[in-house]
């Protein structure tokens, strides 16, 4: 007998505490913080709980259906012990009961058949009518009278029987048009009660589907604790369908003033989560990538007769990376608002880790899951500023504005389109474009009108030498510049003459103070102005070349 009382006991046993393990409590969780890395984002929940004793799993319900399943990591506040963390696809069913039919709706139901039976009798006694108003007329259109074979064929026969056609044929044509038309009338109102009776029934057969299955993306935290308590639950993971580009705004107020740098994210979600109320941090890591170390493999030679041929676009393989778990969780403290702040950069605080920068914004934004951009203002910056103002009189009388900017490299910028403000005016965009080795960053900012240009040919002519077979061309030009500006400015001037191609065509020249590039004819000329400073600027050249040929200019 205790052979048999012991295992029962100890299935009892095993029972009982498989039911406790299986403990579930869905968690009220909220979205704490974000972090927003170029192509991913990690997202950080807490929850309160109530925590039973013993082994029991607390749910994280309905999380982002994109998340990275190796990047889930569970933390908590409290007198318990975190077991493991995992992450379920769940299908759990409605508790909706089965409704009952009311007895109102069937009653109505069996009254809609009855009359549709009783409304196909109608119509199926009327199409008889009709038929037997064809057979009538068929018979009287058969008579002998009628068709012409009987014999008798006196005048005032052939009148009676056209008199009775006519009045027997007349009846039955109204007659046959209000049977007609009555069929029309019976066979709508059959419609009708069939359509009537078809929703009813479709409306029996919504109350008798079974509820449908709910999927839902749950994280499973499985905890013990050896007494009943409360605590905080944190949650943090990785997700994709989310990230940030760089973007930049550029404003400068004249040639006199510094440029102010905005440095901006474009941030965009896409998640499965809408982001409310959480505090967000801009990173320009990608904790995606792996970091390990390549490694080059052995580099083997020998005589080419013990050699295979090595194949076409042979690569060295190099050992693949192995993705590296993500960035650990990182808890963000509350700071308190300040009210008055009218710039998102004001709440901005940059932080330069070890491979990469975080600007922390500390206050609390929206963020939808619907894929829009969401423009956030990170940085905003004066950064010293040379303008030189570009002229080609030749081809435009409007002068280019070039930003050569210096002391960017300390603000971590990204490549990325810039939009130029140049006196208040949107005058176009560009490209931000850090990666270049030069310590000034060269911007074009567009055209400035202020500058006055008119070029103008002197005269020209064609001599031929007395003495010899050779002709000469010459041109005489001349530049007139005015800054209309109120302050000083540096401008770059460039015309150019033409260049030989061929060794029996020589070209001389002669420009004051300007520089020529024999290689491409290129003439420049670097001027300092002053406010309302008029200056003329002139050049010449000459063309010798044989008498017999002639050239093109």
């Amino acid at each position: 007998m205790k052979n048999i009382i012991i295992p029962i006991i100890l299935v009892f046993v095993l029972t009982t505490q498989a039911r406790s393990a299986e403990k579930e409590t869905i968690l009220k969780d909220r979205i704490k913080n974000v972090t927003v890395f170029m192509q991913n984002a990690q997202i950080f929940k807490e929850a309160n709980a109530l925590i039973p004793k013993g082994t029991s799993t607390l749910i994280f319900n309905n999380v982002s259906p994109q998340i990275h399943k190796a990047s889930l990591q569970a933390s908590g506040n409290g007198n318990f012990t975190i077991l493991n963390t995992q992450y379920r696809y769940h299908a759990s069913k409605e508790s909706v009961k089965k409704k009952e039919i009311p007895s109102k709706l069937l009653i109505e139901i069996n009254k809609l058949n009855d009359s549709i039976y009783i409304n196909t009798l109608r119509i199926s006694k009327n199409k008889e009518l009709i038929q037997a108003i064809d057979k009538e007329k068929n018979l009287v259109l058969g008579h002998r009278l009628v068709n012409g074979t009987t014999k008798s064929d006196s005048l005032e026969l052939l009148m009676g029987t056209a008199a009775f056609l006519r009045k027997e044929l007349k009846e039955l044509a109204q007659m046959q048009l209000i049977l007609t038309i009555k069929a029309k009338t019976l066979q709508g109102h059959q419609n009708k009660l069939r359509t009537k009776l078809n929703s009813l029934n479709a409306m029996v057969s919504n109350m008798n589907i079974q509820p449908n299955n709910i999927y839902e993306h749950q994280v499973l935290v499985t905890i013990f604790s050896k007494v009943r308590t409360e605590g905080k639950v944190k949650l943090n993971y990785l997700t994709n369908q989310a990230g940030w580009t760089p973007q930049y705004d550029l404003k400068a107020t004249d040639h006199q003033t510094d440029i102010t740098l905005l440095y901006k994210a474009q941030v965009y979600q896409n998640t499965g989560e809408d982001w409310n109320q959480v505090k967000v941090k801009i990173s320009n890591a990608n904790p995606q990538i792996g970091n390990t170390k390549p490694t080059l493999p052995t580099w083997y030679i020998n005589f080419a007769r013990f050699t295979k041929k090595p194949l076409a676009n042979r690569k060295y393989y190099i050992q693949k990376e192995r993705s590296t778990s993500p960035v650990a969780a990182m808890e963000v403290e509350d700071m308190a608002l300040d009210e008055k702040a009218d710039m998102l950069t004001t709440y901005t605080n940059k932080v330069q880790n070890f491979s990469s920068v975080e600007f922390d914004i500390n206050i609390k934004l929206d963020i939808k899951s619907n894929g829009l951009l969401y423009y956030l203002d990170l940085k905003k910056e004066k950064l010293k500023t040379k303008f030189q103002l570009y002229l080609v009189p030749k081809l435009n009388k409007d002068a280019f504005v070039v930003a050569n900017l210096s002391g960017w490299e300390s603000l971590d910028l990204l490549t990325g389109p810039a939009n130029i403000y140049y006196g208040n005016t949107f005058v176009g965009t560009t490209v931000l474009d850090p990666s270049i080795l030069e310590d000034t960053l060269a911007v074009s900012m567009g055209r400035d009108r202020s500058i006055y240009v008119e070029r103008k040919k002197l005269k020209s002519s064609t001599k031929q030498k007395l003495i010899g077979s050779s002709k000469i061309y010459t041109a005489d030009y001349s530049i007139i510049i005015k800054n209309k500006n109120k302050g000083n400015i540096n401008l770059i001037i460039e015309d150019h003459i033409p260049v030989s191609k061929n060794e029996k065509i020589e070209i001389t020249s002669e420009e004051k103070d300007g520089i020529l590039n024999n290689t491409n004819g290129m003439i420049s000329w670097n001027l300092d102005l002053e406010a309302y400073q008029k200056k003329e600027l002139s050049y010449s050249y000459s063309i010798k070349y044989p008498k017999e040929e002639s050239i093109i200019l």
